[in-house]
């Protein structure tokens, strides 16, 4: 029998304060997963999220077995949650920073420890959501036969919340955001506490305002092995400048003794230039190099990525992804007589043409340079954008490699699609030319040809090898792709700048095997010959090489993921396990962070089931159709979110744009939801339209984004809106449906269903990025389609748990 309502009558006060609660959950999720990309990485900031998002199962699990007595004090339980979950979400950060909880993700897999404060950390981040979604769960128990007007409430509340994190992240420092956020829970347990509480809410908002002003340092305490944390090492060295953005937190370092010279020839013997070095969440970005319009050099003269400018001048060059502006100003100093440069960071781009002004020559403000602010992708789509006579990527990846912390960024402009839609926009003798630290194993130095080779069949050109050309020095290669061929006179050009470097040619049509390692010796020769594979178009060697070097797609964008499951055994025995995070840390994390999900999952699901002696009936269909609805969700939204990072050109936007939408939109589902009958007819017929809607969007998402992507950004988030909105409301509709199923026949059941959908979610998003990495996104959202499917079938498994006549 279902506990007297503890409630106040009027609902209005119970609505908005689980909206605002809610809303605080998801901002306070986005706002530690950028303070965690700070300190460490984006990977792990990812991985620790999934493991504290388990408090969501693990409050339904402790609801499902203590429902009876946490219902009879639900009056000041619900309250008292909030409250404390708004005070968790403003110390859980600091304090993890503290020595106690403070860890270090490179020392986890290099023998260093620390795996005992990870475990501290795990549980520490757990609390707020804990706290947070008891109250949450509390309340749809009480309220499961009004389900969809509180649900709706939930889901319109977590909407608002990716919106408000979004407008946090811009204005204030990293730091300050759960601050405010814990505000809001604040707020939401006072209102819940009466009449005193609603009115001593507006007072307790200003003081923990002025608290976030005052309190707490603007910075957070990064890793000491992030390269801001290194760079603050060297002598007089100095955070000038420091500004919160939706992009991150920029921050720019001053130091005389920083130079910028990137595998520059040993010959060089001029002053290397330097002083200022842009970061972003504490990685390099770019360095701030002076622009003398008087002055015939530059310092990339005198580095591999003086190739392209070998032969002939290049009057018009795009500059993809140019950062801090080196390649421009690169450019013209090469004779370009106009260059146009494409720059995602909005925040970065505002920071040169504002207090970087002087520091940068005036660079972003001279007449033949034209910044455009918008995703790579969106540029090249674009009917008017013109051809060029070059087209430049920057250096990639870092010196000595990155770990594989990349292994999971989406990088877009790198693709097979990007290589094309880049050669479609060069002129008839254009060339394509992009850059990268050697790496060893050789891997990125193998991809990038392999992408190259393959985008030049696919455009027309028969033997790849004529069109190449390649210069390796001691620590960085630089690979040309030429719409004509090379002919005689620039193989000679390019042969007598290596002779003056001390640099070796890699890639000719003529190259001679001598002539490889004339300067610069490889061990392993290896490399050589896998190369002149890829190049003469042997493409069956790259999924026989140890390492993933098959060319990155637009449904499979993971550039710097180069491990191969089946390879690992064998790689092991090469380089031995200890080497391996330090070749994969990324996709190592992510596997981790998966088998941990698992573990706790069966921990908080599987166990506490065999608990549930009073229901024993139709547990399996309530296993099956919540977890399901736990998968498809999350297999969607996940897949979602990453799709969308190319179609709106900034993850951040992407995440808020996504969730807010598919929030919305299932929270407009789930009011519909509360006027029609509770059948089991109209939830298989709604899980089976589900299904078949997102099969359409796994086959019909790519193409409707590419041929959009140059469209205006208000078409494009109407595109997006419907897109994302479509399948979310009637996704929307299945949960409160279910609940108020249960509420008849099985209202033991509603907790443990709130924590299977909980827990399942969680799993979700380690193996949907999983999956995605492994076999592409349009399987992920095939296997979101078939998760649906199987929740319209979950009621045929076992009927006895619910009534075949329709519930009002």
């Amino acid at each position: 029998m279902q506990a007297g309502n503890p409630f106040p009558s009027n609902e209005k006060w119970l609505l908005i304060s689980l909206g605002l609660h809610s809303a605080a959950i998801i901002a306070f999720q986005l706002s530690l997963m950028q303070l965690i990309s700070i300190v460490q990485w984006h990977h792990f900031a990812y991985m620790v999220i999934s493991i504290a998002m388990l408090g969501f199962g693990a409050s339904g699990t402790l609801l499902s077995l203590t429902r009876k007595r946490i219902l009879r004090h639900a009056k000041w339980i619900v309250p008292s949650s909030m409250a404390l979950s708004g005070i968790l979400m403003m110390l859980v950060f600091p304090l993890s920073r503290g020595e106690i909880l403070r860890f270090d993700v490179f020392l986890l897999f290099s023998g260093g420890g620390g795996w005992l404060n990870l475990l501290l950390t795990y549980l520490w981040f757990f609390l707020p959501f804990f706290s947070g979604s008891l109250a949450i769960g509390i309340i749809f128990i009480q309220k499961s036969s009004r389900i969809g007007n509180f649900y709706f409430s939930n889901l319109l509340g977590s909407s608002l919340g990716g919106i408000l994190a979004l407008v946090i992240m811009n204005y204030f420092f990293p730091t300050k955001g759960p601050l405010l956020i814990g505000l809001l829970s604040l707020v939401s347990g006072a209102i819940l506490a009466g009449r005193m509480g609603r009115l001593f809410s507006i007072p307790i908002a200003l003081i923990g305002l002025l608290l976030t002003v005052w309190t707490q340092p603007a910075e957070p305490q990064i890793s000491e092995y992030k390269a801001l944390a290194k760079t603050l090492h060297l002598p007089e060295a100095e955070v000038s400048l420091s500004k919160p953005s939706i992009y991150g937190l920029v921050e720019v370092v001053h130091s005389s003794a920083q130079r910028y010279a990137p595998a520059v020839s040993l010959k060089y013997g001029k002053e290397i230039p330097g002083g200022h070095s842009v970061f972003v969440n504490g990685n390099y970005y770019g360095p701030v190099i002076p622009y003398e319009v008087s002055r015939t050099d530059h310092i990339l003269d005198y580095t591999t990525q003086m190739l392209p400018y070998l032969n002939g001048k290049k009057e018009r060059v795009l500059c993809i992804n140019a950062g801090t502006g080196v390649v421009i100003s690169h450019a013209l100093s090469n004779g370009a007589q106009q260059v146009d440069a494409v720059i995602e960071n909005h925040a970065v781009t505002k920071l040169m043409k504002g207090e970087l002004r002087e520091e940068s020559g005036n660079l972003f403000h001279l007449p033949e340079v034209e910044i455009y602010r918008m995703q790579s992708r969106a540029f090249l789509t674009r009917e008017s954008t013109p051809d060029y006579d070059l087209i430049v990527l920057p250096l990639f990846e870092g010196f000595g490699g990155t770990s594989g912390v990349n292994a999971l960024r989406e990088e877009y402009s790198y693709t097979q699609e990007a290589f094309i839609e880049m050669l479609e926009h060069l002129k008839p003798d254009g060339m394509l030319a992009v850059s990268t630290w050697q790496d060893y194993p050789p891997r990125t130095s193998l991809k990038i040809p392999a992408t190259l080779a393959q985008a030049a069949i696919a455009t027309g050109v028969e033997n790849p090898r004529d069109h190449l050309a390649a210069i390796r020095s001691w620590g960085s290669t630089t690979f040309v792709l030429k719409q004509g061929i090379i002919n005689a006179g620039e193989r000679e050009n390019i042969r007598a700048f290596c002779q003056e470097m001390f640099f070796d040619p890699l890639l000719l049509p003529d190259l001679r095997e001598e002539e490889r390692q004339q300067y610069n010796l490889l061990e392993d020769i290896q490399y050589f010959e896998n190369l002149d594979k890829i190049v003469e178009g042997d493409f069956k060697a790259l999924p026989n090489y140890g390492f993933a070097i098959e060319p990155s797609t637009d449904d499979q964008p993971y550039f710097s993921q180069f491990l191969r499951l089946k390879s690992l055994k064998h790689i092991a025995g090469v380089f031995g396990w200890v080497q391996i995070p330090f070749l994969e840390l990324g996709y190592l994390t992510l596997l981790v962070t998966l088998l941990q999900s698992i573990i706790l999952s069966v921990i908080l699901i599987v166990l506490p089931l065999l608990a549930l002696k009073k229901a024993t009936s139709g547990k399996t269909a309530t296993l099956v159709y919540f977890g399901a609805l736990g998968i498809g969700y999350m297999f969607a939204e996940i897949i979602l979110i990453q799709r969308f990072v190319l179609y709106l050109g900034e993850p951040v936007f992407a995440v808020t744009a996504v969730i807010s939408t598919m929030m919305l939109f299932s929270g407009l589902g789930s009011l519909l939801s509360q006027k029609r009958q509770a059948s089991i007819s109209l939830i298989r017929r709604l899980a089976l339209l589900i299904s078949a809607l997102l099969l359409m969007v796994g086959f019909g998402l790519t193409p409707l984004i590419r041929s959009t992507l140059s469209l205006a950004m208000p078409w494009k988030a109407l595109i997006s809106v419907m897109a994302i909105g479509t399948p979310s409301f009637f996704m929307g509709m299945l949960f409160p449906l279910g609940i108020r199923l249960l509420s008849k026949k099985g209202e033991s059941q509603i907790a443990w269903a709130w924590g299977i959908n909980a827990c399942l979610s969680v799993i979700s998003t380690s193996l949907a990025t999983l999956i995605a990495v492994e076999k592409g996104f349009q399987i992920v959202l095939m296997a979101a389609g078939l998760a649906y499917f199987f929740a319209a079938l979950a009621f045929s498994l076992q009927l006895k748990i619910f009534p075949k006549k329709s519930v009002s």
